[in-house]
């Protein structure tokens, strides 16, 4: 992460084609440019900005809407008025898009393309916000590709003609082999295209699969597992930073924060009770 002035970039290490941005309080103008192998989703949530330039009046970004910049396509960023401009964005490589294409729309298919570039859609906002607060937060890799992906998809579904097949054939086989495969090894970093690839999905699919039969998404239930474990260990003497580690948490503090967020009290609030 660098923080140049009133803006800050978010990157996770095993997510390299992925850039989010926040900016806050910025009058910049952006001239026009292109991207030629990234898509640009922007959210504004604070002004208003023209997208390409007064010309294009119908191409304006607010806190109702977003911004969808195809690879290729002439844009700018201009505050309108004089209020100054805040906003997220992400940047995202264009074979990362069309992977996410292919899983939605279960099909070979070219780079998609999306049609108007400015929308209007509280579901969409919404699913981005949840994946830019993951990035900030500097959740894991399976919690930041869930997020990434249920936005991807709600977006590429309605706005770039994906058309996904309806099939939930085989549910409770692939549920029961994606709880068993999330349960293992419980102390190392796992990502969403290894649980789909083991069981035989796309990420897309497996994802609306899980939360289907589950109402949670995956990583929610490996965390859960996480805990299940820490308590296990934790009753049989296990000191606090160990276990942190033999479950996968990054340290002890960021243990006893999800331990809390889980269980209602911290590791040694549950050793006292216990």
């Amino acid at each position: 992460m660098k923080k140049p002035g009133n803006t800050t970039f978010y990157r996770h290490g095993e997510l390299k084609d992925i850039e989010v941005t926040r900016v806050i309080d910025s009058h910049h103008i952006f001239p026009k440019h292109v991207h030629d192998n990234t898509y640009t989703l922007v959210l504004a949530d604070r002004g208003a900005s023209y997208c390409v330039g007064p010309e294009e009046h119908e191409a304006v970004v607010d806190r109702q809407s977003l911004a969808l910049i195809n690879p290729g396509q002439v844009h700018s960023g201009i505050p309108i008025g004089r209020e100054q401009l805040s906003y997220w964005s992400v940047n995202i490589m264009l074979d990362v898009m069309t992977a996410s294409f292919r899983d939605v729309s279960g099909k070979d298919s070219a780079p998609p393309e999306f049609q108007r570039m400015v929308v209007r859609d509280r579901g969409l906002q919404d699913r981005l916000l949840l994946f830019f607060h993951r990035m900030t937060m500097h959740e894991g890799r399976l919690a930041l590709e869930t997020a990434l992906m249920e936005s991807l998809g709600h977006l590429l579904i309605r706005y770039a003609n994906a058309q996904s097949p309806d099939t939930f054939q085989g549910e409770s086989r692939r549920v029961c082999l994606a709880k068993e495969y999330l349960s293992e090894e419980l102390g190392r970093k796992m990502s969403l295209d290894e649980v789909a690839e083991a069981i035989g999905l796309s990420r897309y699919h497996f994802l609306r699969v899980f939360k289907h039969a589950t109402g949670i998404a995956p990583h929610a239930f490996r965390t859960q597992r996480r805990i299940d474990l820490s308590q296990r260990l934790m009753r049989q003497g296990m000191p606090f930073s160990q276990v942190a580690l033999e479950t996968g948490f990054s340290d002890q503090s960021h243990f006893t924060k999800r331990f809390k967020q889980f269980t209602g009290a911290t590791p040694r609030q549950y050793m006292a009770e216990a």
